[in-house]
C-alpha cells in the first residue's frame, strides 16, 4: 500500500478555482500573502462584505507613540450587498439586510469588501473581528470564506455576476437567540489592503439576516488590534460546537455556478501517469449518494454536500460492469470507493478482461480509487449463486487485470458485511478473501445493531472486530456503509454523539475511510436531523 498525504479532492472538474501562488483571496490587494493558493467550496448560502471607508483609530491614553500602546482600527464595510440564486439578475445592493439563506425556496449569499487604512508601518496586527448586528435570531452555524474578486461592486452584483467564493476562513456558531455575529479574522486581515468575503449558511433550512451598511452605523464593522497586549494569532478556522480544535474546513467550489459565470468547471483529466499517494495518517469522511428519489448522481451529490460540506470521498455502485469514467463514480472529481458485479463464473472465463482493463486504464489518475468486485457477497454465497471458492477466483481473476493496467492510485478493496465478523452468522470472513496478493483494502459495511434494544452501541462494538480481522490479515481498513436509524425519541443528539464516537476510533485504529450511508435502501439511515448533520458535517470537515 502507498501512503502519503491527506487527499482531498483536487481543484479539477467541479468548478474549483485554483489561484497563483501569492494571491490568496482575501489578502490586501497591495500586499500579497506567501501562503500560497487556497480554493474553497460555498455550501447554502452565502454573504460577501467589502469595507473601504469609515475607519477610525484608537490609541491608549498616555502612548507617545502609536507604535508603543494598543491601538484599535474600526473599518466599516464599503461595500456589501446579497444576490439570490431563485431571481440571479436582481441587484440587492442597496437594501438595508444582508442575507445567507440554504433554505429550499430561498437561497442567498451576501458579499462584504472593507478597504483597510491606518495601520502604522510596521506594526503586526494581532487580533481581527467582523461584527455582524440584527433583530433577529441566527442559525447556530455561519462560515465566512474568502473572495478573491476585490473589484465587485453592490450596485451591479448579480447572482449571474457574483465573484467566485473561495476557502472557509471562519466559522461562527450563535447561541440559541443570540443576534449579533462575530467572526474571527486573526491571521488572515494582517494589515493595510483591501478584503473581501462571503458570509454562509452552511446547514439546511436555515437563515440568516443581519444589518447591511445602508441599515446606519450598525452596519458591518471589522475591527482590528495592534501592539502590546495584541500579540498576532495564525490563522485558524474557529473551534468546532464540541470545544475541539478544528484543523480545517474541507475545500469549497462555488455555489451553484451559473451559465456563463467564470465559474466553469475545468475537465477531468485521466491522462497523467502519476498519482498522489494514498492517505497517511487520517481518515476520509464521506457519503453514499442517494438516488432513490430519481435524482442524477450530480444532483445528489450537490444535494448531499449541502448537508456534510466537500466530501473527502464518495461511496458509488454499479450494479453490474461498470460505465466508462467519470460515470457515477468520477462524478465528484474526488477519492471515491466504487463497486460492480459481474458472475464470478463468467469473469473467470476472460471474456471480460478487455472491458476491465479499458475501465482500469482509463480511471482518473488524479485522486485515489478504492475499487470493488461484488460487495457483499455472502448472502449470494449462501443462497447457492455461486460458491466461495467461485468468488474468490474472480476477485483474484479481476485483481490480476487491474494489476495489468499499471495504475498506482488503485486500491482493491474487498467489501463484506459486519455482520459477518459475529460468531451467531455462523459465517468465516477468511472464506470470501481472496489472499494477500489480491486484496489491497479489506472494506466493511457497519451498522448499529443496537437499534433493536434501543441503544447506540459504542464505536468499539461496531468496528473492533472490524479492526481485529484487518490486523489479523495485515491489511489497511474501511467501512464502505455505515449507518443507523434513530432510536424512538431521540431527536437527534443520541445519533449525534455515535457518530462522533465511530469517528475518533476510526481516526485512532487507521481506518482509510469512512462512507455513511445516507439512504433509504434497506431502511432509512438518511441523516435528515439537525444534530446529525452538523456532527457528520464537522467529522468530515477534519
Amino acid at each position: 500500500m502507498r501512503h502519503g498525504s491527506r487527499h482531498r479532492r483536487p481543484d479539477q472538474g467541479r468548478g474549483k478555482h485554483e489561484l497563483p501562488q501569492d494571491s490568496r483571496p482575501g489578502t490586501p490587494a497591495a500586499a500579497p500573502s506567501s501562503s500560497g493558493s487556497r480554493t474553497a467550496r460555498a455550501v447554502g448560502a452565502t454573504v460577501a462584505v467589502s469595507l473601504v471607508a469609515g475607519v477610525s483609530v484608537v490609541v491608549a491614553a498616555g502612548a507617545t507613540d502609536t507604535a508603543d500602546a494598543p491601538s484599535t482600527l474600526a473599518v466599516r464595510a464599503v461595500e456589501d450587498t446579497y444576490v439570490y440564486r431563485e431571481y440571479p439578475n436582481v441587484v440587492r445592493g442597496a437594501e438595508d439586510k444582508l442575507t445567507a439563506s440554504n433554505r429550499s425556496s430561498l437561497h442567498t449569499r451576501a458579499y462584504l469588501k472593507f478597504s483597510v487604512t491606518g495601520v502604522p508601518d510596521g506594526a503586526t496586527v494581532g487580533s481581527a473581528r467582523l461584527r455582524l448586528s440584527s433583530n433577529r435570531s441566527q442559525p447556530g452555524l455561519l462560515e465566512l470564506h474568502e473572495v478573491a474578486s476585490t473589484s465587485w461592486l453592490a450596485a451591479t452584483t448579480t447572482m449571474s455576476n457574483a465573484p467566485a467564493v473561495g476557502e472557509t476562513v471562519a466559522v461562527a456558531r450563535p447561541a440559541p437567540q443570540q443576534k449579533s455575529v462575530q467572526f474571527d479574522l486573526s491571521g488572515v486581515v494582517t494589515g493595510n489592503g483591501v478584503y473581501s468575503f462571503a458570509m454562509v449558511a452552511p446547514l439546511p433550512d436555515t437563515a440568516s439576516a443581519v444589518f447591511s451598511s445602508e441599515h446606519g452605523s450598525d452596519g458591518p464593522t471589522l475591527v482590528l488590534d495592534w501592539g502590546p497586549g495584541a500579540a498576532p494569532a495564525p490563522w485558524a478556522p474557529a473551534p468546532s460546537a464540541s470545544g475541539l480544535a478544528q484543523p480545517g474546513l474541507p475545500s469549497l467550489s462555488p455555489i451553484n455556478p451559473v451559465p456563463g459565470s467564470s465559474s466553469t468547471p475545468a475537465p477531468t483529466s485521466s491522462g497523467s501517469t502519476s498519482a498522489p499517494a494514498a492517505p497517511s495518517g487520517s481518515t476520509l469522511f464521506g457519503s453514499s449518494l442517494w438516488v432513490g428519489d430519481g435524482s442524477t448522481t450530480a444532483e445528489a451529490l450537490t444535494r448531499t454536500e449541502n448537508k456534510f460540506g466537500d466530501l473527502d470521498i464518495i461511496r458509488t455502485y454499479y450494479s453490474d460492469m461498470p460505465r466508462n469514467w467519470p460515470g457515477s463514480a468520477g462524478v465528484s472529481g474526488g477519492p471515491v470507493n466504487v463497486s460492480f458485479k459481474a458472475d464470478p463464473r463468467t469473469v473467470v472465463t476472460g471474456s471480460l478482461d478487455s472491458a476491465l482493463l479499458s475501465w482500469f486504464k482509463t480511471a482518473p489518475s488524479d485522486r485515489t480509487v478504492w475499487w470493488t468486485y461484488y460487495h457483499e457477497p455472502e448472502d449470494d454465497i449462501e443462497r447457492g449463486a455461486f460458491t466461495a471458492a467461485q468468488y474468490r477466483a474472480a476477485w483474484q481473476h479481476v485483481s490480476a487485470v487491474a494489476d495489468r493496467a499499471g495504475r498506482s492510485n488503485l486500491r482493491s478493496t474487498l467489501i463484506l458485511m459486519c455482520y459477518s465478523l459475529n460468531s451467531y452468522s455462523g459465517r468465516n470472513w477468511k472464506d470470501y478473501y481472496a489472499g494477500d496478493a489480491a486484496i489491497d483494502v479489506l472494506g466493511w459495511d457497519c451498522y448499529n445493531r443496537g437499534i433493536s434494544k434501543g441503544q447506540y452501541f459504542s464505536a468499539a462494538q461496531v468496528l473492533g472486530p472490524v479492526v481485529t480481522a484487518a490486523r489479523s490479515a495485515g491489511k489497511p481498513w474501511a467501512v464502505g456503509e455505515l449507518g443507523s436509524k434513530l432510536i424512538a425519541g431521540d431527536s437527534g443528539t443520541g445519533r449525534a454523539a455515535w457518530l462522533r464516537d465511530i469517528a475518533s476510533y476510526s481516526r485512532q485504529n487507521g481506518a482509510q475511510f469512512i462512507a455513511y450511508f445516507d439512504s433509504t435502501v434497506g431502511d432509512d439511515y438518511r441523516l435528515l436531523d439537525a444534530p446529525s448533520q452538523l456532527a457528520w458535517r464537522e467529522i468530515v470537515a477534519g
